[in-house]
C-alpha cells in the first residue's frame, strides 16, 4: 500500500514582508524559482503571492 501525503500551512504574511524588505533578491532568489518571482513581481503587492507560494512549498515539503 503506498501512502500519499496531503500537506497545509499557512504563512505569517507580515512575517514574509519583513524577510523581503531585509534580505530583498537574496531572500527571493533563495525560496523562489525565475518563473515564481516573475509571477508575483507582477501584482501591484507581490508579498501576499509570495507568501501563498512559500506556504505551498512548506506543506509540500512536510507531506
Amino acid at each position: 500500500m503506498d501512502i500519499i501525503g496531503l500537506g497545509f500551512d499557512t504563512t505569517d504574511i507580515p512575517r514574509i514582508a519583513a524577510t523581503y524588505k531585509r534580505y530583498g533578491e537574496r531572500f527571493l532568489r533563495r525560496i523562489y524559482t525565475d518563473g515564481e518571482i516573475a509571477y508575483c513581481m507582477r501584482r501591484r503587492d507581490p508579498v501576499p503571492s509570495l507568501a501563498g507560494r512559500f506556504a505551498s512549498k512548506e506543506a509540500a515539503m512536510k507531506a
